[in-house]
């Protein structure tokens, strides 16, 4: 399972679970002829998704020396900052989070302000895009192999197949128990962001070096072929990390585990 495949799948599953609850609202309280209001949010959010992608590639980038690795140093940390809050958002609020938007809808008619409904659909669409954005980015900036746009394709198409699955009867699904595991995943993806990130802003010298490398295990596990250059690409996975690096990875993880079990 690549990197690409899997931020683009999580993200796109959690999109496609908001929005199919908030279609569900509708049916539930008898109001289908705001299916296309809602199908019009839908549709921003992913137009709104795709100009953010273009601003973002087109726009930012194109440094050299310290100052590329400053861009990608932040662009990593970036990507780290707010994985790290999906997670525990998402492992915070999914128990009650049908609930929640169930709510929503019914203060939204109650109130008349079916404009409220469109604003949901259209949010929850454009932040998972633009997180989506940013992941991707910033792994394809960790790893020399690039993103795999198969992957990543791949990641969407499955999510929406699910999203449609569980909308349309497969009420057995255990989404919590998916996102939860998919939620682990992605932390240790996060915690190589974070290493990785240390050591860009090592190398533009914003952050003292201390001992690198603090251990090397390129004949071993060589990050530039095999099994060494996946866990490159999936986890950042580094043969020959820094002090600094490696502390940071440890006490993110030690740190973070224990949030996602409270």
């Amino acid at each position: 399972m690549s990197a690409s495949f899997l931020i683009t799948f999580r993200e796109g599953l959690e999109a496609a679970v908001i929005v199919g609850i908030l279609f569900s609202a509708l049916r539930v309280f008898n109001d289908k002829k705001q299916n296309l209001l809602l199908w019009a949010g839908v549709l921003a959010g992913v137009v709104a998704s795709i100009a953010f992608a273009w601003v973002f590639e087109t726009f930012l980038g194109g440094f050299s020396g310290s100052a590329e690795k400053i861009y990608e140093g932040t662009l990593m940390l970036m990507a780290f900052g707010v994985i790290t809050h999906m997670i525990l958002w998402m492992n915070k609020t999914s128990k009650n989070l049908k609930k929640e938007l169930t709510d929503k809808v019914q203060k939204a008619f109650e109130k008349k302000e079916i404009w409220f409904l469109v604003a949901l659909a259209f949010t929850s669409v454009v932040r998972e895009g633009i997180e989506t954005v940013i992941f991707l980015k910033a792994i394809s900036v960790q790893s020399s192999q690039g993103v795999s746009a198969w992957g990543a394709s791949l990641g969407i198409i499955a999510a929406i197949g699910l999203g449609l699955a569980i909308y349309f009867g497969m009420k057995t699904f255990p989404v919590k128990k998916f996102f939860h595991v998919t939620g682990v995943l992605l932390i240790f993806i996060a915690a190589g962001l974070l290493a990785h990130g240390i050591v860009e802003f090592q190398g533009a010298e914003v952050l003292p070096t201390f001992i690198k490398p603090l251990f090397d295990l390129s004949p071993l596990l060589s990050e530039e072929k095999g099994l060494g250059s996946v866990l490159k690409a999936i986890f950042g996975y580094d043969a020959n990390p820094s002090l600094l690096a490696v502390l940071a990875y440890g006490m993110y993880l030690t740190w973070v585990l224990r949030r996602m079990k409270n």
